[in-house]
This record gives C-alpha cells, sequence and structure tokens, in this order.
C-alpha cells in the first residue's frame, strides 16, 4: 500500500509539473526594476508587451515559461514587464514618461518605449530591452525567441560576451563551452 501512494504521489507531481517551469520570473514594474537594477548591480531586462500582440502571449507561454530562461533573468538580471500601451505616466531615475495618449480608436506607444527602440530601425513587439543598471542602452530583440535561441543571447549579455565577441562566434560556441557553466551557475542557487 506505501508503494502504490509513493508511485501516485510521484505521479501527481509529473503531471502538477507538466513541463512547465519550476521556477517562474521575478516580474516587477520597470521603476522598481531600474532601482533594484541599481541596489544590486544587475542589469535590467524589460519585456514589452501588448495585449493584443499574439507573439507576446507565445512569448510568456513558450519562452518565459522554460526554468532556465526563468532562473537566467532572475539570476543575472533584474526583470520586467511594461505594457507598451500603459495609460499612466511613469518615473524612471527622476524622468517622467507620459503615456502616449490615444490617436483615433488605436492607444499610441507609450513615451517609455520611444526611448527603448532609440536607434533601432523601427520597433515592434515583443521587444525585449536590456540595459545596464544606470539604464543606458545595451540592446533590444526584437520579436519571437524560442526559449534555445533566447538562452545564449541572454547569456551573452549578462557575462560580458558583448565586450570580447560577436553575438554569433558567442552563439556557435554556446553549447559546447560556456552553457555546462551557465547551468552550474543559476541551479546552485
Amino acid at each position: 500500500m506505501k508503494r502504490i501512494s509513493i508511485f501516485l504521489l510521484l505521479v501527481a507531481t509529473m503531471f502538477a509539473f507538466n513541463g512547465k517551469a519550476q521556477t517562474k520570473v521575478q516580474w516587477q514594474s520597470v521603476d522598481k526594476a531600474v532601482e533594484k537594477a541599481k541596489n544590486d548591480n544587475k542589469l535590467l531586462f524589460v519585456d514589452c508587451y501588448t495585449e493584443w500582440c499574439k507573439w507576446c502571449h507565445v512569448l510568456d507561454e513558450k519562452t518565459f515559461s522554460n526554468d532556465t530562461i526563468a532562473r537566467i533573468l532572475n539570476f543575472y538580471y533584474s526583470p520586467a514587464k511594461f505594457d507598451a500601451e500603459l495609460q499612466e505616466d511613469i518615473t524612471v531615475n527622476g524622468v517622467q514618461y507620459a503615456t502616449g495618449g490615444m490617436r483615433g480608436e488605436r492607444k499610441n506607444n507609450h513615451t517609455l518605449m520611444r526611448v527603448f527602440w532609440e536607434g533601432q530601425n523601427g520597433g515592434g513587439y515583443p521587444s525585449m530591452v536590456i540595459r545596464k543598471a544606470d539604464f543606458s542602452p545595451m540592446t533590444v530583440i526584437m520579436g519571437f525567441h524560442p526559449a534555445e535561441d533566447l538562452e545564449p543571447t541572454l547569456v551573452y549579455f549578462a557575462e560580458g560576451y558583448n565586450k570580447q565577441m560577436s553575438i554569433e562566434k558567442f552563439k556557435s560556441q554556446y553549447t559546447e563551452k560556456y552553457r555546462a557553466q551557465v547551468l552550474k551557475k543559476i541551479f546552485a542557487k
């Protein structure tokens, strides 16, 4: 009887996780994440989304629910979620960013999105923004990326390889040369 109970408990546990992340990304508001990035000397990661964006939802379901991605974001970054059509003003580092307002029937992008997209050729959703702790820009990752594609990009910036080599070179070496070290760090915590 005891063996059956243990077996049923194991089966129930497997179904409960059902491939979902055991670790969840510790999302914050942008203003709080900026402060935490400064205090913890971490990079800032901002997932910029809209409610109508299908690929934003897929990114949440498929990529950010991945245990390794969640652990990387929580370990290396101060992660934030930002509704790009937010209808509230937001203050970051003492600078107030206003809501984009309304244009006809459709909401405009929040003015903070214009800051995030500065230097990019256009913009779109989803947009994943990586900034230094002082809020200065590093990169913007546009569009949907599956976990296995986003993982080396996140590590590339977090570990400072962006100062040493091209992202293409890093990605080509990531699995063989760097991934085991990263997994050891993020899963040890």
